[in-house]
């Protein structure tokens, strides 16, 4: 079995590649570095020729509607006419309820997947399976230190279950070797309890010994704070935990 990860430089992307190479998997690393770009096509079609699935695992970081509309929707478009092309079916990595106008109204990048789930239906049809993740462990680090002023972050409220990255990558191996989900058009994953990111991120930077306050600001509207980010019913309660996560680190 040949398998295609579009984005495999990324924090999801590599971890699925270690979970299918683990499983016996034929992987091709598609990423930029090496030539492949899912928005321009170039190197697509090469790295797609005699796959059996293709997972997009693509992300770039925008809060611009506009910018990630035109990010996800034309990737989704050039690869799922390459998968098409292949005869190789797609499994895309999304986020529970991003495409909920409710959700995104004022979150440019959770727009941004639901026009790239939108283009992905449109051309592929039932050949192709959506893994919806809560938040994970990890978006809290990522959030808080790149929001750092000094010894100072801020970063907003989002009331999510979020799940280790990790478990998320075992689920999208999953849906693509069949071995679980099989038939399912989405596949909706959440991590084991409801929490604050805020508050994952407080006790990330205490293990990692990082000093000072995270400041929560009001930002992306009341979905992000009133539990909407959370899917229900979901398919998949990851195992892992906050203090699991932070242990194995």
């Amino acid at each position: 079995m040949k398998v295609v990860v579009v984005g495999a430089s990324g924090t999801m992307g590599s971890l699925v590649c270690n979970q299918l190479g683990e499983r016996g998997v034929q992987v091709v690393e598609a990423h930029r570095g090496n030539g492949v770009d899912a928005q321009t096509g170039a190197g697509l079609a090469a790295a797609v020729a005699g796959a059996d699935v293709v997972v997009d695992c693509l992300n770039n970081i925008t809060q611009s509607a506009s910018k990630a509309k035109e990010f996800f929707g034309t990737a989704a478009r050039n690869i799922a006419e390459a998968a098409r092309a292949a005869g190789a079916r797609v499994v895309c990595l999304s986020i529970s309820n991003a495409a909920d106008p409710a959700v995104n109204r004022r979150m440019g990048y959770y727009q941004g997947k639901a026009e790239q789930e939108a283009v992905y239906r449109e051309i592929l049809g039932d050949r192709v399976t959506f893994v919806r993740t809560t938040q994970w462990f990890e978006l809290a680090d990522t959030l808080s230190d790149r929001m750092s002023v000094g010894p100072l972050a801020v970063m907003p409220h989002m009331v999510t279950a979020p799940l280790a990255a990790s478990d998320g990558a075992v689920v999208i191996a999953d849906a693509v070797l069949g071995t679980a989900h099989q038939g399912k058009a989405v596949v909706e994953v959440r991590g084991p309890a409801q929490m604050d990111l805020i508050d994952v991120a407080r006790a990330s930077r205490k293990a990692r010994g990082v000093s000072g306050a995270v400041i929560p600001i009001r930002f992306g509207g009341k979905a992000l704070r009133d539990g909407s980010l959370i899917p229900d019913p979901a398919d998949v309660v990851t195992p892992m935990t906050l203090q699991q996560w932070l242990a194995g680190r």
